[in-house]
């Protein structure tokens, strides 16, 4: 499958490709260049459900927080 990139470098992702990886109107794409030759495209995930991946929350924890590096608190806020 293939697609054109028009005059303003934008390309249309195929409609069954970005219903398989659940995209929709709106949502944001992470683009990562594994080489010369191949771009990675990922649906990129809200900060807010990054943030509670990451801290395991839950509303009845008690206790110390869990320590998070500063590596990975970027990467939650990062999009």
């Amino acid at each position: 499958m293939s697609s054109i990139v028009d005059e303003k470098g934008r390309i249309v992702i195929p409609k069954h490709l970005a219903e398989e990886i659940g995209l929709t109107k709106g949502d944001k794409v992470v683009f990562d260049k594994k080489d010369k030759q191949f771009l990675i495209i990922k649906k990129a995930k809200a900060p807010e459900k990054r943030l509670d991946e990451i801290m395991s929350w839950n509303p009845k924890r008690m206790g110390k927080p869990e320590p998070v590096s500063p590596r990975e608190m970027k990467e939650v806020w990062k999009v």
